[in-house]
């Protein structure tokens, strides 16, 4: 596809920012319009007000589904809203509601058709560009899917809601049954907006009401004989449809899983096909799929996240892409240098063969390998101020000049005593303080915020404490101690145990040392700049000493310090928890 014709189909593009941005902020302001008529008060003449409706539960889910899905399945966001409207318009006799709703269900029809055009005009650019035939080999066998197990397990939760409002219906029902008729007194109202009723036998309950009551006002109730605990307001039936909501709305999340998985299985015959190809330029990009341009790399059309069919490749390049990310600046320069060779290997001219269009399941041919997709193909998300763009290697990238080389490491004559510990920069001497004053504060917040009655603070609370002691932690007892057979690096929540026998080789990276061990890398930092070279030294003494002929050694792991204090400051809190739960003080 040359880059006039690129130009042309990303005209026909909708701008993501319509569906992302701009219609969750028209969704919002109809829910508020919506919210400030008086939507009229419980009755007990007519208990339907305020009662269970099924409709209601089901007509919800469409609303929800309007808004949330319009980050990953517009199409179908943009229809749950135009079926809600139309609900809407038929059920709902507030005018000023009507209107809300028919303005965003209006914008839903409009943002349908405009990308249902869109998509069409792009099969026709694309089909318009010089084309020819080539054949794909067949696919391996798709087994079991992630998006099975979580269709699965998605209709098992639909299920158990279902289930679970049966049983609850059956239970209110035998109580209804069992029930009579009284007048209670709301005597008062708690903190929490619940009302405190008095029986004519002076017992009182206290419930969750939906409308709000006066102090002193006679409410009609029924009561269980057979059930003191049981009370319900005349005018508020016990709705249980809401699990109804949830089901429905699990169950269409599960339907659009299987429909994706449907769509990855079409994508992948298991026979060899013919298809138009379109000439186009790929590259890999940051975020683990393929930036797919025009032939000339002039226009970039959009991006789809593809598999290699050999999964030996598909595994060194799906290492690779961590080059393109903040994970580069850590790993050492010769893995560093292998990861853009990688990337490197997959820039470069292509065939597409399939549909080029939003939301279509292209193939794409790169030499003798073959790309097929994992997701629908996508166009570069755009802001009003900016548009998506390629994050990849450099147009004028070259390997072997743009990675620096590792300094080469000569054994020491002589070995400093063993176990050795090895130099390092000056720990922060606030890290130590702000560890021990983590571990007396955090406690004491998590016991305040619990008699408080404030239990989501609490929780937090442990949570916000245990990743500072961790981040605290990890800082006060750093240490690298270095022994005849291994090395041991102590960070975070593990000490490393590093055989010696298992490392190929030290090399001196700019901000420490790095050791290879076979197709893993440790990296050793926090060394001063000027004992790089003594530190390298003694490790490549004790790594050559240590081949001695026999097998190597295996990565192990043992509990850190950080770990310990972490999981002794947990429990502690829980154990706070417990106790202000259930002997509150």
């Amino acid at each position: 596809m040359t880059g006039d014709l690129a130009a042309r189909w990303v005209r026909t593009v909708v701008p993501s920012w319509l569906y992302r941005w701009l219609m969750p902020v028209v969704w919002l302001a109809a829910v508020v319009a919506s919210l400030l008529p008086d939507l009229g008060r419980c009755s007990a003449e007519d208990p339907t007000v305020c009662g269970p409706d099924p409709l209601t539960a089901l007509v919800i889910t469409l609303l929800l589904s309007s808004v949330v899905l319009l980050w990953w399945h517009p199409l179908v966001a943009a229809a749950a809203g135009v079926l809600f409207m139309i609900g809407e318009l038929l059920y709902d006799d507030i005018r000023s509601t009507q209107i809300a709703w028919a303005v965003y269900g209006v914008a839903c029809a409009a943002l349908l058709l405009r990308m249902v055009t869109s998509r069409r005009n792009q099969r026709s650019i694309a089909a318009s560009a010089p084309r020819h035939h080539v054949q794909v080999p067949p696919a391996a066998r798709i087994g079991v899917t992630s998006r099975l197990l979580v269709a699965g397990a998605l209709v098992l939760i639909g299920a158990v809601a279902v289930g679970w409002m049966n049983r609850q219906d059956q239970r209110e029902d035998e109580h209804v049954r069992r029930s009579v008729e009284q007048t209670a007194v709301v005597k008062s109202h708690t903190d929490d907006g619940e009302l405190v009723l008095q029986l004519p036998d002076g017992r009182t309950h206290t419930v969750s009401p939906l409308d709000d009551y006066d102090d002193g006002a006679q409410l009609p109730v029924r009561v269980d004989p057979q059930d003191g605990s049981w009370l319900r307001l005349r005018a508020e039936p016990a709705d249980n449809t809401h699990w109804l909501g949830v089901a429905s709305g699990v169950w269409l999340l599960a339907l659009l899983f299987l429909l994706r998985d449907l769509r990855l299985r079409r994508a992948h015959p298991r026979r060899a096909w013919r298809g138009p190809a379109l000439p186009v330029r790929i590259e890999p990009d940051a975020s683990s799929a393929f930036a797919v341009s025009s032939a000339d790399g002039r226009v970039l059309l959009g991006f789809l996240d593809a598999a290699l069919d050999d999964e030996e490749s598909e595994s060194r390049l799906f290492d690779a892409v961590d080059a393109l990310g903040e994970e580069a600046d850590q790993a050492p320069a010769k893995l560093k240098r292998e990861w853009e060779e990688t990337l490197h290997r997959y820039r470069g001219d292509a065939l597409l063969v399939g549909d080029l269009a939003e939301g279509s399941w292209p193939t794409i041919v790169f030499g003798d390998q073959i790309l097929r997709p994992l997701s629908p193909f996508r166009a570069p998300r755009r802001l009003p101020w900016r548009a998506e763009r390629v994050v990849g290697l450099p147009e004028d990238f070259e390997p072997d000049e743009d990675v620096p080389a590792t300094r080469s490491v000569e054994a020491a004559r002589e070995v400093p005593r063993l176990p050795w510990e090895v130099p390092l920069r000056a720990r922060p001497q606030w890290a130590l303080p702000a560890l021990i004053a983590v571990v007396v504060v955090v406690p004491v917040a998590v016991g305040t915020f619990a008699v408080w009655g404030d239990w989501f603070a609490a929780i937090l609370a442990t949570g916000v404490g245990a990743q500072l002691v961790q981040t605290f932690g990890s800082r006060a007892f750093y240490r690298v101690m270095a022994s005849a057979t291994d090395l041991w690096i102590r960070t975070g929540w593990s000490e490393r145990r590093v055989p010696w026998r298992s490392v190929d080789a030290v090399e001196i990276e700019e901000d420490g040392l790095s050791l290879e061990a076979g197709e893993d890398w440790h990296v050793v930092g926090g060394i001063p700049e000027q004992q790089l070279p003594e530190v390298a030294a003694v490790f490549e003494t004790l790594r050559l000493r240590s081949r001695t002929g026999l097998p190597d050694q295996t990565v192990g792991r043992r509990l850190s310090p950080v770990l310990l204090i972490n999981a002794a400051l947990v429990a502690v809190c829980v154990l706070i928890l417990v106790l202000a739960r259930w002997s509150p003080f």
